[in-house]
């Protein structure tokens, strides 16, 4: 019995030593809780009450002291560029959004519209005198390119991430040259195709372009036969007086050229070449050719310039041609119609797998090389867009110009497909190009002659400008 009493006394002794080892100390080494590599993860450990929330760290404050910031408009607002407009549901966001920003920053949001050129002027002036015209312009690219070249505009590449994808679809092809970026927007509105009349269409029992498009036989076949079932001389005299299409012929030209996936020019191996003379681009040529001499479904351009376009605008809008090439902006001008207008794209060529949507006028945003706080004044002009509203922006626009559902649609996705030609306002390109379109359209020329004769002088101006730009 005493052997118990003592076997059972030291047990005690023992139980009590380890209980105050285990409660005992002011650093537990077992608990979980002060473990930095405790099995628990730390954050099924109870928290305590009142531990505060982290705080983000506060974006540091800019103050600008009432800076004015200036963005000059070459022409752009009838581009869907330029400032909010007050009194829509966006204009309205966009003007809310800009007080926002002007406070942020202190500073004054100030765009400027300008007559078409004068803002390239004002660059190349500002370049010599060494003080920044503004702090953003809009500018077609083809203005942008000799700017770029005579290092008047910055580089942008360092100032926005172009790999977000809230940027739109394109922009490192259209806001590029030489393999660096130059050009922004927070979207694309711009496209050329075709405006048809849909009273002229309903009178004649002609197929929607729509209906063609949904059924993917929109091409030069179905619309070469809407052209000769519209072409027409509806008072007997003789003498055609309704056509199937009226344009301006070296405008058409570049549209036919691109829509059957030919070029005037490319860049092959880091050069830029004539490749006007090969077969995607003759095919294309031969089939304006064609419309003009051999159906005879385009009303002739009479005067050799300008004046030609503005003929084919009138012919158009007073019902005088079922068809009309035409860009985006142009909607605007049609409102004066009494005939009810559509927009589709223009037709896919034998050669051409996708519609194309060519452009000579293009206008993005530049930023000046001289401009003061570049990085500062991107973050603005970015935080001064809807990111999430931009194809709804988008929409009303085209809403505004256009007539019905599926044109505004076809509008909103043909400037996916946007391409700035490279050639335009490059040396004489333009001057060698448009002689060449109407010798084969007005004068007996062949496509095959002219392009071979425009070969040589327009490799030289590629050469000289646009192979010689700095790289």
């Amino acid at each position: 019995m005493r052997k118990l009493k003592t076997f059972a006394s030291v047990m005690l002794v023992f139980a009590f030593i380890f209980v105050t080892a285990c409660s005992g100390s002011e650093t537990p080494n077992n608990d979980p809780a002060n473990k930095k590599n405790a099995e628990t993860p730390k954050n099924d450990a109870a928290a305590p009450e009142n531990t505060p929330e982290p705080k983000e760290p506060e974006e540091p404050k800019v103050d600008l002291g009432g800076r004015e910031i200036r963005i000059l408009l070459d022409d752009a607002e009838q581009r869907g560029l330029g400032g909010p407009v007050e009194g829509t549901k966006y204009g309205d966001m966009r003007m809310e959004r800009q007080k926002e920003v002007e406070k942020k920053y202190n500073v004054k949001i100030v765009y400027e519209p300008l007559a078409y050129g004068q803002v390239n002027e004002k660059l190349i002036a500002s370049g010599l005198a060494g003080e920044p015209v503004a702090d953003i312009v809009a500018i077609d690219k083809y203005f942008a390119i000799p700017l770029i070249n005579q290092g008047l505009l910055r580089e942008v590449d360092d100032l926005f991430d172009f790999n977000d994808e809230k940027w739109p679809q394109g922009i490192k092809n259209f806001g590029a040259w030489n393999g660096k970026m130059y050009g922004f927007t927070d979207s694309v509105n711009a496209g050329s195709g075709i405006y048809y009349n849909k009273t002229l269409f309903k009178r004649e029992g002609l197929p929607d372009p729509h209906q063609l498009v949904s059924e993917d036989k929109w091409n030069w076949d179905t619309f070469l036969d809407i052209l000769k079932k519209a072409t027409k001389d509806t008072d007997g005299d003789g003498n055609i007086d309704q056509w199937g299409i009226a344009n301006h012929a070296p405008i058409i030209a570049r549209i036919i050229m691109y829509a059957n996936n030919g070029a005037l020019v490319e860049n092959r191996d880091g050069k830029w070449v004539f490749t006007g003379d090969e077969p995607n681009a003759v095919e294309a040529m031969r089939f304006l050719y064609d419309l003009v001499n051999t159906y005879k479904v385009m009303m002739p351009n009479k005067n050799g310039n300008f004046e030609d376009w503005v003929d084919s605008q009138t012919a158009f809008h007073t019902g005088k041609a079922a068809m009309v090439t035409g860009e985006l902006w142009e909607a605007g001008g049609r409102k004066e119609m009494t005939d009810e207008f559509g927009f589709v794209y223009f037709p896919k060529g034998p050669k051409a797998t996708e519609y194309a949507n060519s452009l000579e006028n293009f206008s993005v945003y530049f930023m000046p090389a001289n401009v003061k706080q570049p990085e500062i004044v991107a973050q603005i002009w970015d935080e001064l867009v809807l990111w999430d509203e931009t194809r709804n922006i988008r929409k009303e626009f085209n809403e505004h110009n256009l007539q019905g559902a599926e044109d505004v649609e076809a509008a909103l996705t043909i400037s996916n497909w946007v391409n700035p030609v490279p050639w335009a306002g490059v040396g004489d390109i333009g001057g060698n190009l448009s002689p060449a379109i109407w010798n084969f359209v007005r004068n007996g020329s062949t496509p095959e002659s002219e392009m071979e004769k425009i070969k040589q002088p327009i490799q030289k101006s590629l050469d000289d400008i646009l192979n010689k730009a700095k790289p």
